[in-house]
């Protein structure tokens, strides 16, 4: 019992450890934060083509976003590394690569998260407000957003997690996350202490941003029925 608590919880291990593993922390951190930066971004941008008048446009939004959904997002960073950039002739960095290829892939699934609360809201309040006198910008502004707003917030913050459990993928590529910081801690202090620190603290992160989602689930409902 002694011998496998020296090995799988060793404080000493930690500790000598540390370096690497914040180094490991802020990588995640750096990338979970571009991520959730530019992904939502690209999905108005994904959802604005979708609702274009132009049919190309439409039909080229739509295989596009087939297409996100199909690739698995280890092979799509796979392909935008080794590939994409390259042919882009831009600069080919694992960070860079690494938040173009999550930005894009969970891009998608944020405007389908847009779309469907879009469609959510009763078409009758915009027939409601446009008897009240309200322009369509200040409908939209005044009457729509607020709810888009409550009905996104549930979703938004389970995508979130999603992009938390998907940030380790990005190992394939060379970039130093948390747990590429573990498995290099691990080498170096001959000890799997370091890994368990990291499996343990990144589960805890999960666990409590799905708990947060619970919550916000549940503080959106009770706003939508008041």
């Amino acid at each position: 019992m002694d011998a496998l608590a020296h090995h799988f919880f060793n404080w000493d291990a930690l500790w000598r450890s540390r370096t690497m593993l914040l180094q490991g922390a802020v990588g995640s951190l750096q990338l979970g934060l571009a991520t959730l930066m530019f992904a939502p971004l690209f999905g108005i941008v994904v959802l604005a083509l979708a609702r274009s008048p132009w049919a190309p446009v439409r039909k080229a939004a739509e295989w596009f976003t087939d297409l996100m959904r199909a690739f698995p997002l280890l092979v799509f960073l796979v392909l935008t590394f080794y590939l994409l950039l390259p042919l882009l002739n831009l600069r080919v960095d694992p960070f860079i690569a690494a938040a173009v290829a999550f930005s894009l892939k969970h891009g998608v699934y944020f405007a389908e998260i847009y779309r469907s609360a879009w469609l959510a809201v009763d078409r009758g309040q915009f027939q409601a407000a446009h008897s009240l006198g309200l322009s369509t910008f200040r409908t939209i502004q005044l009457v729509v957003v607020p709810q888009v707003l409550l009905i996104v917030l549930p979703p938004f913050t389970s995508q979130a997690t999603l992009i938390l459990r998907d940030l380790p993928l990005a190992f394939i590529i060379g970039y130093f996350e948390i747990l590429t910081g573990a498995r290099a801690a691990q080498v170096f202090v001959r000890n799997a202490s370091p890994l368990v620190g990291a499996i343990i603290a990144y589960g805890a992160t999960l666990i409590l941003l799905q708990w947060a989602a619970g919550r916000v689930e549940a503080y959106s409902k009770r706003r939508l029925e008041a």
